[in-house]
């Protein structure tokens, strides 16, 4: 019997399908990826600050020289010679130079002692005078006269707490011109030391203690005169204080 060339094949092809093997698809691995580390902020324990900017040098002005125009020495008192100071005493106090001083002691209540050089007479002058508290209470006073003549003067008084004051007594009058003034370098207790400054020319007076400037006058009335000491009691205790070491400069204007 003829098989068919058709059938054939067939069978042939079947027989070739049989014996080809299914190809088997390995899985591809999926390439492992590498954990990407997460950034964290690194903390910063000192943080660096802002170099500040240095402030300006202070530019100081200095003070203008209350002082001018200070020429050659008119008077150098040591008091070793009593001939040129009123001298006294009685009950109520004394003025007596002794050991190179001028001692003022006053036993009278609410009462002054003074005493004024003779001579000579000043118009423009800086003077200066040591002042020593040998006793004395808070309110009491001791100081410099200036521009003494005829009675009328200027009282450049410091109180025996620390404060400074000028009055100008003037045809029988005394008036307030400065003051009270507190400073520190005024001794506030006794004993104590002192010393006093005054410069002056023509209307203006400028007043001084341990070379701190305190404060300024102007004048119309008192222009020259010579130079004294006082003291003054504020209540009924007694005052001594004791001044040393004058001197008077010319002043040149």
């Amino acid at each position: 019997m003829l098989r068919s060339p058709f059938l054939t094949l067939l069978a042939a092809a079947a027989l070739l399908a049989g014996c080809i093997m299914p190809q088997v698809m390995e899985p591809t691995a999926e390439p492992e990826l590498e954990p990407t580390a997460t950034a964290t902020e690194t903390p910063v324990w000192f943080p660096a600050t802002p170099t500040p900017s240095p402030f300006p040098t202070p530019v100081v002005n200095p003070t203008a020289d209350m002082r001018p125009g200070i020429g050659q020495l008119l008077l150098e008192d040591d008091f070793s010679d009593a001939v040129f100071w009123p001298t006294s005493t009685n009950a109520d106090g004394s003025a007596q130079i002794s050991n190179g001083r001028m001692n003022l002691v006053l036993n009278a209540t609410r009462s002054y002692l003074f005493s004024t050089r003779n001579s000579p007479i000043f118009g423009d002058f800086y003077a200066e005078i040591t002042a020593t508290t040998n006793f004395c209470n808070v309110d009491d006073e001791y100081g410099l006269l200036v521009r003494a003549l005829d009675g009328n003067h200027f009282r450049f008084a410091l109180s025996c707490d620390g404060r400074a004051k000028v009055d100008r007594f003037h045809s029988g009058s005394l008036s307030r011109q400065a003051g009270w003034v507190s400073s520190g370098t005024i001794p506030s207790i006794a004993p104590g030391t002192s010393r006093l400054g005054v410069w002056a020319a023509g209307s203006q007076l400028h007043f001084f203690v341990n070379d701190i400037y305190l404060f300024s006058v102007t004048d119309s009335l008192l222009f020259q005169g010579a130079v004294g000491v006082y003291v003054h009691t504020s209540s009924d205790r007694d005052v001594s204080v004791s001044f040393s070491n004058l001197k008077v400069w010319q002043v040149d204007r």
